[in-house]
């Protein structure tokens, strides 16, 4: 298990960090101990998410999109729910082969969420998103959801409290464009042992 400090340390940086080499290499560091380290420090956010989605998705064959799935927490607790098509994403390497280990998912890619994805648009029936959305992202990442999402279709993604004007910018854009159609947000736990909280957000795209 890493140190308190250091883990607060490799956490700081991650979330301001937007240097795409300085964020792989830390997930690289931090690989090993990441669900051991996360669950010390109450790391709740995946199991609110997974509660939220659920309660928006019920079609048990959805087709999901695990968008930076990490080492796979989301992937486990939709299993749980009896989801059976969940495809999953994420910048690191190492995240993605501890994600594979699970068997959770139908597919695992890498992807940089600053970038276009390497992903057709309408793929996906829903996509979660728990713990990636950093200042790396902005509009652009949510942009890249909603393309690939189905007509219809439902996002549930985290917002850490300090970029969540950022996101309601966004998130008003969106609306202006016509790209979705309704959304909300609900502030929560992220992670208890340090007091931390986030913004639950739920969109839904706009119907063809």
């Amino acid at each position: 298990m890493t140190d308190s400090d250091q883990l607060n340390d490799i956490v700081n940086r991650l979330v301001s960090s937007t240097d795409p080499d300085e964020v792989r290499r830390l997930y690289k560091l931090w690989s090993e101990t990441y669900d051991d380290d996360l669950d010390a420090f109450g790391y709740v956010a995946p199991q609110i998410g997974v509660d939220i989605f659920a309660g928006i998705i019920s079609d048990k064959s959805a087709r999901i999109h695990d968008a930076g799935c990490g080492t796979g927490l989301v992937g486990v607790l939709l299993t749980r729910e009896g989801y059976t098509c969940v495809h999953g994403s994420d910048f690191s390497p190492e995240m993605l082969d501890r994600a594979r280990m699970t068997n959770c998912y139908k597919s695992l890619v890498a992807a940089d969420f600053s970038e276009v994805l390497d992903i057709e648009s309408n793929t996906f029936d829903a996509i979660i998103s728990i713990g990636v959305y950093t200042k790396r992202f902005h509009i652009h990442f949510l942009r890249e959801m909603v393309r690939t999402l189905k007509s219809g279709g439902s996002m549930v993604f985290t917002c850490r409290e300090l970029y969540f004007n950022e996101v309601s910018e966004s998130i008003r854009q969106l609306h202006i464009e016509k790209k979705i159609v309704r959304s909300s947000v609900a502030l929560d736990n992220y992670m208890t042992g340090q007091q931390a909280r986030a913004y639950y957000v739920v969109l839904q795209k706009t119907q063809d």
